[in-house]
């Protein structure tokens, strides 16, 4: 201000931005003068309040702010403005004295904010909030921190701070909304300082205070508010905001604005007593208030008058109780809507999980998951380190997605609530947990979460993806523990939501987690559960159960491999979409059976897309028993007698008379439909198995192109279902009877070798799943069954 023109001169020639710093000073200097012109004539009091020498634009502003470019503009102006302003206070100061009773007299004093300031107002009000309903939730964490305050305050000091508590109001008729809280309350200094600047955070300043002195640990982590603009989302509902405020040394102000760049401060009535939200028309020292008109005895009051067009959302009592049960419906004091409390479900993932029952978990578990069921698990934990994260996690005992209670998510929605010191972010979190974690209910807490300054949103990816990490590993290391330790409550729980388990093996591109997911997984198995608990073998069929059914044993690919003889090499597998009944009647499974070797059923259809993803487990391979080499396992098949028999087998064919009879089938029985025929040395009593043939999964593509009506593909498909080759069991009846039919010059023994020929292969069709429409053997059967009645003495009379 004192310095010569010539030195503005010479800050031009150097440089534009002294040009504009210059403008700013100017444009502070302005308001300045004006106010030094209003306290010469007495009008206002000489004294600068002290809140705008320290800098009150700025002071404050979280390290995490993130506006947009316009609001980081204003912001930075607003800096250069603050130090201007605190240059000419301290001169005006050193030549002012006090002047007027304003204070005692309760003459409002007009205010402005400064241009930038209003311009970052209007961005506040209008730009900054997604949805208007959050200014509730501003409104009641503002009150919160101001409650943790005076606790602390109260606490320090050994004295008791009384009921701590927000309460709310709505009237709909006035188009009113009404918060009063009966913490530390504010100042005519705070007020300016705190509501007459934008950014600047009251409860921000408290933790860095706390934070300096090293104490009240437990207080900074409970304080909510970090950006100071909170505040000013009431703006956006309302068309003018009274604070009434008292730190209870019995003098009350009012703030008022109507956010158009102005706001009056005057002195006003204190109530006589201290309930929080308690009779508003009680009067003080006989002053004859409007209604709300009164500070409480301590705390602050602030009342919305609401526009006519919110009314719905700021003035009807249902929505803003929605409103507070969706965001702050954990909040660690009391909040009362009209009479009742809101907030009565506890934050259970503050506590320790020795002091969570299970009721109360089933309860919380309810509310925040929108769910009917109970939860099959929870998991209770939290971390310090990288993170400072408090959670607890929800394993439904139902689908989400299935049933009356469907509550399906959407892309990349997860079925977590993201909060940050017990205030709600994020429902349904976007990007936390990947897609086949989805299932996951529950709550996750953290203090280090980098939020957008409306809290709206999130900002680091990098940090939120390595909190998604975090959650995800953990949560599936507490699921294989489980599996350990409730090994049967686990199978119940796997029976509805391992298709989730199977999504993230082959479904997540990443492939992060599939090695740390597929000891999840889990299959029936060719062993029964009698013989899994007695560890004893395989019985054979002709073992008797002593008349009891036999449970399906449900197994781990880690408890498979552990228990393989020594002589098997692979983990075998059986897709059998017709159950267990089905799979123990399959071929494939005779020679498995006679070695021991335990199978894998699979009765989904993506199960076999599983095992094809998975494809080796603890250094053995995944093979279906269909396409598996078995003869060649150290544990081959041992010669039989010398005679040719094996025990409970018949006499067979010799070489010659198989390799003759294999011929015939591929080139007079079954000409084009299949690739070759050849003796089996797998088979036991089954006549005929298929190999090569195309698997489930590759039928069931094949089946979804066919209706897609993809023809192309569709025939190129048909053909590879064709591409199956046989083979005979040398030591089948039946073989020796074909085989003695097509050697008969009887043309109807002829025939009916051919006919049976042409069964047994539609029977190894259906025996692999390979026969598409079964319909088509009903003839031959028919004609098969005439050879093989008698035929009558007599002709059938007609």
């Amino acid at each position: 201000q004192h310095r010569p023109r010539s030195c503005y001169r010479e800050a031009n020639s150097i440089s534009p931005a002294m040009s504009r710093a210059r403008y700013v000073v100017r444009r502070a200097l302005a308001p300045l003068k004006a106010w030094r012109a209003e306290a010469a004539a007495g009008l206002v009091s000489h004294n600068l309040p002290g809140a705008v020498r320290q800098s009150p634009v700025t002071v404050g502003l979280g390290r995490s702010a993130a506006l947009n470019p316009h609001a980081m503009s204003s912001l930075r102006t607003l800096r250069g403005i603050a130090a201007s302003a605190h240059a000419v206070s301290s001169d005006s100061e050193s030549r002012g004295t006090t002047q007027g009773g304003a204070e005692s007299a309760g003459v409002e004093e007009v205010h402005s904010f400064q241009a930038e300031t209003r311009r970052l107002l209007d961005i506040v009000t209008n730009s900054l909030y997604t949805d208007k309903e959050v200014f509730v939730r501003e409104l009641v964490s503002n009150a919160s921190d101001a409650l943790e305050k005076c606790r602390h305050a109260h606490l320090a000091k050994g004295a008791d701070p009384g009921a701590l508590e927000v309460t709310i109001t709505t009237d709909d008729a006035l188009r009113r909304f009404t918060i009063t809280d009966s913490g530390m309350g504010m100042s005519r200094a705070d007020l300016v300082s705190n509501l007459g600047t934008i950014a600047r955070s009251g409860s921000k300043a408290f933790v860095d205070e706390l934070s300096a002195g090293g104490e009240g640990a437990t207080a900074s982590t409970n304080i909510i508010g970090k950006f100071g603009v909170g505040f000013y989302s009431a703006f956006m509902v309302s068309e003018r905001v009274d604070v009434f405020s008292c730190t209870g040394d019995g003098v009350g102000w009012k703030w008022s604005s109507s956010g158009d760049g102005t706001y009056t401060l005057a002195s006003c009535g204190v109530e006589l007593r201290a309930p929080v939200g308690g009779n508003a028309d009680a009067k003080t020292n006989g002053e004859e208030d409007e209604v709300g008109g009164k500070a409480p005895w301590r705390g602050t009051r602030v009342v919305l008058h609401v526009k006519e067009a919110d009314r719905a959302i700021a003035a009807a009592g249902w929505a803003v109780e929605n409103t507070l049960k969706k965001y702050s419906a954990f909040v660690g004091f009391p909040v009362n809507l009209n009479g009742r409390r809101t907030n009565d479900i506890d934050a259970l993932w503050t506590k320790r999980a020795n002091e969570v029952s299970d009721e109360d978990a089933t309860t919380f578990y309810r509310f925040v998951g929108g769910a009917l069921d109970a939860p099959a698990f929870r998991l209770h934990f939290s971390a310090d380190a990288p993170l400072t994260i408090r959670a607890l996690l929800f394993a439904p005992s139902e689908n989400p997605e299935k049933g009356f209670a469907a509550r399906g998510v959407e892309g990349d929605q997860s079925g977590l609530s993201l909060y940050s010191r017990r205030v709600l972010i994020q429902a349904n979190a976007r990007g936390l947990l990947p897609g086949f974690m989805r299932w996951v209910r529950g709550v996750v807490d953290c203090e280090d979460v980098p939020l957008n300054i409306s809290r709206e949103s999130l900002q680091d990816s990098d940090l939120v993806r390595r909190l998604g990490e975090i959650i995800t590993r953990r949560m599936i290391k507490f699921l294989g523990e489980r599996a350990k330790k409730e090994p049967e409550r686990y199978a119940e729980w796997y029976a509805k939501m391992g298709v989730f388990i199977k999504e993230g093996v082959c479904g997540d591109q990443s492939y992060a987690y599939k090695e740390s997911l597929v000891p999840l997984l889990r299959f029936d198995s060719s062993r029964k559960q009698e013989e899994v608990e007695e560890g004893s073998e395989p019985k054979s069929e002709a073992d008797g159960d002593g008349g009891k059914p036999a449970k399906p044993a449900q197994v781990s690919l880690d408890e498979y491999v552990a228990r393989m003889p020594a002589g098997q090499k692979d983990i075998y597998y059986l897709v059998s979409s017709g159950g267990r009944k089905q799979a123990e009647s399959s071929p494939y499974l005779e020679l498995t059976r006679g070695k021991g070797y335990e199978v894998l059923f699979l009765y989904a259809h993506v199960d076999e897309f599983v095992m094809q993803h998975v494809r080796r487990h603890k250094g053995k391979d995944l093979v279906s028993v269909e396409v598996a080499d078995l003869e060649d396992d150290a544990d081959a098949k041992k010669e039989g007698d010398a005679d040719g028999k094996s025990e409970g087998e018949g006499e067979a064919l010799g070489e010659e008379a198989m390799e003759k009879l294999c011929q015939w089938f591929a080139e007079k029985a079954l000409p084009g439909r299949v690739t070759g025929v050849k003796s089996s040395s797998r088979l036991r009593s089954s006549p005929a198995l298929l190999v090569g043939h195309e698997p489930e999964a590759m039928r069931r593509y094949r089946l979804m192109l066919t209706m897609m009506q993809d023809d192309a593909t569709a025939t190129k498909l048909d053909d590879l279902q064709s591409a199956a080759g046989l083979e005979l069991n040398p030591r089948h009846a039946i073989m020796h009877a074909i085989d003695a039919a097509r050697a008969s010059s009887d043309p109807e023994a002829q025939r009916a070798a051919q006919l049976v020929a042409e069964q047994v292969f539609d029977n190894a069709r259906v025996a692999a799943g390979a026969l598409s429409d079964p319909r088509e053997m009903v003839g031959r059967i028919n004609q098969i069954l005439e050879l093989a009645l008698p035929k009558p003495s007599t002709p059938p009379i007609p």
